[in-house]
């Protein structure tokens, strides 16, 4: 008799657990007096969407701008922890709250793997009841306070996929496993090949073509039953 194998259900954050992406939308919420630096932040996304430099340098330079040159581990917490609040309950999609619960009775673990900084990934992933987070970590200080400074690549693309294939050796090396993936965005496709099933998120017939073309399946989180 084998043993059931280990279930799996990887999630991306932005555009898919939540509606909106996280990253501008939590600096521009947590900056307060900094707001006033607004023009600098757009100046920065200027020079990002013109390819000037990469999202390695763009995040730590925008979280240095807006938060301040460092975030003392109480602050941080508490920003992250009143931001989920804000966030979760108005900006699930119905169909992503199927999915999760779907997945979580049918004894999936849950992962959220993304791009966005750990501290308050890690917050959102609690509020919606994930067992773990892979995110883009960020170097602290001896006092303990996180730094603008990333700690090793974006988690974004092949970095993610590297980042859950080192949790999936962490948690679930032994035995036979099953997984699921759900992303809005072809970038993940490096995830999608760990996943024994790829779920594309999203509508329409560019999607639905790629979906085609990749093998992947197509579901729509805006639809209450998920609409796979």
């Amino acid at each position: 008799m084998t043993d059931a194998p280990v279930r799996i259900a990887v999630y991306d954050l932005d555009r898919t657990v939540l509606r909106k992406p996280t990253f501008t939308l939590f600096l521009l919420w947590a900056a307060g007096w900094r707001l006033l630096l607004l023009p600098l932040l757009a100046a920065l996304m200027i020079g990002y969407a013109l390819r000037l430099y990469g999202r390695d340098r763009f995040k730590p330079a925008a979280i240095r701008l807006m938060l301040g040159p460092d975030l003392t581990p109480a602050r941080a917490e508490a920003l992250a922890a009143r931001f989920a609040a804000w966030r979760v309950p108005r900006d699930v999609p119905p169909g992503a709250k199927a999915c999760i619960a779907r997945d979580r009775a049918e004894g999936y673990r849950l992962l959220m793997a993304t791009a966005a900084p750990e501290f308050y990934a890690g917050a959102i992933a609690d509020a919606l009841g994930f067992d773990a987070v892979v995110a883009s970590r960020h170097h602290r200080d001896a006092r303990g306070h996180w730094l603008p400074l990333l700690d090793g690549p974006n988690c974004y693309g092949a970095e993610k996929a590297r980042r859950v294939a080192e949790w999936l050796e962490a948690n679930a090396a032994t035995g036979a496993r099953h997984i699921r993936a759900y992303s809005d965005h072809p970038s993940d496709a490096p995830t999608f090949a760990l996943a024994h099933e790829a779920w594309l998120v999203g509508r329409g017939g560019r999607l639905a073509r790629l979906a085609r073309e990749k093998g992947w399946h197509l579901i729509d989180f805006d639809n209450p039953d998920g609409g796979a």
